[in-house]
């Protein structure tokens, strides 16, 4: 028995929490306790699925795809949990060395996925898509975290949108992984509509969530100015 076939259950329960921690983190209430407990579960489960997804990824044999969907999902969770650590970029508040690291690692990274999905185009044509797919959501967020450590955020609430869209793209990522590694569950699906499936339906939900905060934030605002008005005048 190899060391692989002894960490698989490890894999297993660890890539289970990473689904139900992710799940019960996206639909509880915002700042609530559970969510709280729910995201940093998510994230070091995930962490330990992303160990063990390369570990496979490298040492067994057709295995290679899980690569970058384990490293890209890995960059996710971990840059959407430490932008809560960085929260006051806008106030000058400078980012910290293993934010830089990721930022820096993600890109070369993704840039080297880039490459090898180019190189294999003759050969593996899914196995490209999968690179491309994956290196342009680590390349855009790297471009978006590049801009804010160099330059301040204009948006206070910078941090909500980034936290979301992160946390909610590893959660797509981690169950891509899933449904790729049982494609074998779903005969009656091409693999490559596994890996469409849950960007496609979980991308919307995403971009609507942070919309409606962004509108209730902004109506906020517009109260908040309005209450200053009237009390300016009446006074």
């Amino acid at each position: 028995m190899s060391i692989l076939d002894i960490l698989k259950p490890i894999h297993i329960i660890a890539g289970s929490l990473t689904l139900l921690s992710g799940f019960v983190a996206i639909t509880s209430r915002k700042g609530h306790s559970i969510h709280r407990l729910s995201g940093k579960i998510f994230f070091w489960s995930m962490t330990v699925t992303t160990v063990l997804g390369l570990n496979a990824g490298v040492f067994r044999p057709n295995y290679e795809i899980f690569i970058p969907i384990a490293i890209i999902s890995f960059y996710q969770a971990a840059s959407g949990y430490r932008i809560l650590f960085i929260k006051t970029l806008h106030k000058g508040q400078k980012p910290k060395l293993v934010d830089w690291v990721l930022t820096i690692g993600m890109l070369l990274t993704s840039l080297a996925f880039v490459a090898l999905g180019v190189m294999n185009l003759s050969s593996d044509i899914f196995y490209s898509i999968v690179l491309f797919s994956f290196s342009t959501i680590g390349l855009y967020c790297c471009g978006v975290d590049l801009y804010n450590y160099i330059k301040k955020p204009t948006n206070k609430l910078y941090w909500l949108s980034i936290h979301i869209f992160r946390m909610s793209h590893g959660f797509i990522a981690a169950l891509t992984a899933f449904l790729v590694n049982n494609s074998k569950l779903f005969p009656f699906l091409p693999q490559v509509l596994l890996l469409i499936i849950p960007i496609a339906l979980g991308q919307p939900i995403i971009t609507w969530t942070i919309w409606n905060y962004n509108r209730k934030i902004h109506k906020s605002r517009i109260l908040v100015e309005q209450v200053r008005l009237d009390s300016t005048f009446n006074g």
